[in-house]
């Protein structure tokens, strides 16, 4: 007796193949499309130069001065497109401390909008060597933060305690791109503040 043929079925394997190849697109489309913008850095200069020349005894007060440069010359610290996961991006840039007032903290303050923040995976790091748009020679000291760049728009963070005029600061960001679907099509933008504050 003739038998009827086997009607065509979806075996385990091919389920999986079809979940791989899906998980795949989206990484490539997520690879495409995810973007990040770090603006350029703002520096937070407080010039204190005020003079009270008092009576009696020659007595005068004389505030400190608090000053803060980088060497990025206005130019962002990152503007990266087509982020893809696994392919962290670095940049660095030194921070410098000139002012009659010691010792102070340097703190950054951290912005960021977009979101994208959610699934970049930021490290920022202290240490020496290095200079902006190049980071050979760098050499960590601190691990400032790990986290997404939304933890690190919610941080307080002392980037370093300065104790010497003159002193100058390299800081190294990573950025890497979280591998999920909710960074497909994302974009993110962010700012960072620098300040000295006496400690």
């Amino acid at each position: 007796m003739a038998r009827p043929l086997d009607r065509q079925r979806t075996t385990p394997e091919l389920v999986t193949h079809d979940r791989q190849v899906a998980r795949s697109t989206a990484r490539a489309f997520a690879a495409a499309a995810a973007a990040l913008l770090v603006s350029t850095l703002v520096v937070a200069r407080s010039d204190a130069a005020l003079l009270n020349d008092g009576t009696g005894n020659a007595t005068t007060f004389e505030a400190g001065t608090i000053a803060l440069s980088d060497d990025d010359n206005g130019r962002s610290l990152f503007d990266l497109s087509n982020m893809s996961p696994g392919n962290p991006s670095e940049q660095c840039i030194t921070v410098g401390y000139e002012g009659s007032i010691l010792p102070v903290d340097v703190n950054m303050n951290v912005t960021a909008q977009g979101p994208l923040t959610n699934f970049l995976i930021t490290r920022v790091e202290r240490g020496t060597g290095g200079s902006f748009d190049d980071c050979s020679g760098f050499e960590a000291d601190e691990i400032v933060f790990e986290g997404s760049l939304s933890q690190l728009a919610n941080a307080e963070l002392t980037g370093a305690r300065v104790l010497n005029d003159g002193t100058q600061l390299t800081f190294r960001f990573v950025f890497d791109l979280a591998d999920e679907a909710g960074a497909i099509g994302a974009a993110a933008s962010s700012s960072i503040v620098w300040e000295a504050l006496p400690a």
